[in-house]
């Protein structure tokens, strides 16, 4: 999959978004690596390995992006270690004490002088935006990791219209009715659940390699715990945990998808990726829906 996670917002039908307009606005605030006082840096960068001159990769009328962060790593400790040691010389060679505003300016001038030795990290985080289906689907496993990207997109498209998917039934409580009945519908119940009692410091329950319909799980139930994470499959062909926050996390092709993505005419890393992006789409846009009529349907503002 070329998303390992998934948070699901929906796009305004008024949305005058085209694939062309994405890649011209994100072309023109492309990532630039860290300078030497750049605490971190931001900016969109190819998707696609093989076509470096595309900052937004289209395909079945949808497009791909991605926006990459870095930043510079430089722990609070290594600058107050340096900065004490300075005020240690200063009070013992001018046998004075240090004042607080003279050790506040020491501290920053010592971020200031290790800044540009720090080590940097950088990370890339993708999002398909789907015209035809209408939807935004970032790889994110919460929706405040995946507004970052959505700012992002807002500051270079000059607006966004998207909100996350708001459904008639919640995940919580969905999931928990299908815990108790053993019966996901659609959906195959999966072997790994995290249950949490109602409150801020309800008991929890975490269950790996667990079946769903054991006592075990009937008893966590029956004490008043709610579903917040569940493993389930769909058509054999995914798997994936849904929150409780309508997220999706660990998406992965069961061997069926594996085998379908196997057989495709790839003959270069071109054509693979081309396969995949083809097949990620593909069942992302029958998954989505299905599991929104798994919720009792989409709430329309």
């Amino acid at each position: 999959m070329l998303t390992r996670n998934a948070t699901l917002y929906r796009l305004a039908p008024d949305h005058a978004l085209s694939a062309d307009s994405i890649a011209d606005c994100l072309a023109k605030r492309p990532w630039m690596p860290c300078g030497a006082m750049d605490l971190s840096t931001q900016g969109w960068v190819p998707p696609a390995p093989h076509a470096p001159e595309l900052y937004a990769y289209a395909q079945q009328d949808a497009v791909l992006v991605a926006l990459k962060t870095e930043e510079k790593i430089l722990p609070a400790i290594v600058v107050k270690q340096e900065a004490e040691y300075r005020i240690a010389q200063i009070e013992a060679e001018e046998h004075r004490k240090v004042g607080r505003k003279e050790a506040k300016a020491l501290r920053e001038r010592v971020a200031d002088e290790l800044l540009p030795k720090a080590f940097t990290r950088s990370r890339v985080q993708r999002a398909i935006i789907d015209l035809q289906a209408g939807l935004v689907i970032v790889d994110a496993a919460a929706a405040s990791k995946a507004e970052q990207l959505l700012s992002a997109l807002r500051e270079v498209l000059g607006s966004l219209p998207a909100r996350l998917i708001d459904t008639q039934t919640t995940p919580q409580t969905a999931m928990t009715l299908w815990l108790e009945n053993a019966d996901a519908g659609d959906f195959d119940l999966g072997q790994t659940a995290h249950l949490r009692a109602p409150g801020t410091e309800g008991a929890e329950a975490k269950l790996a390699h667990q079946p769903m319909d054991s006592d075990e799980v009937t008893r966590h139930l029956g004490a008043g715990k709610l579903v917040e994470h569940l493993a389930l499959t769909w058509q054999d062909r995914l798997s994936f945990v849904l929150t409780s926050t309508l997220a999706l996390k660990k998406l992965a092709m069961l061997d069926v998808l594996r085998d379908e993505l196997k057989d495709a005419d790839a003959a270069d890393q071109a054509a693979i990726f081309d396969s995949n992006l083809v097949l990620t789409l593909g069942e992302l846009r029958k998954l989505v829906p299905a599991l929104i009529a798994a919720l009792g349907g989409e709430v329309r503002p």
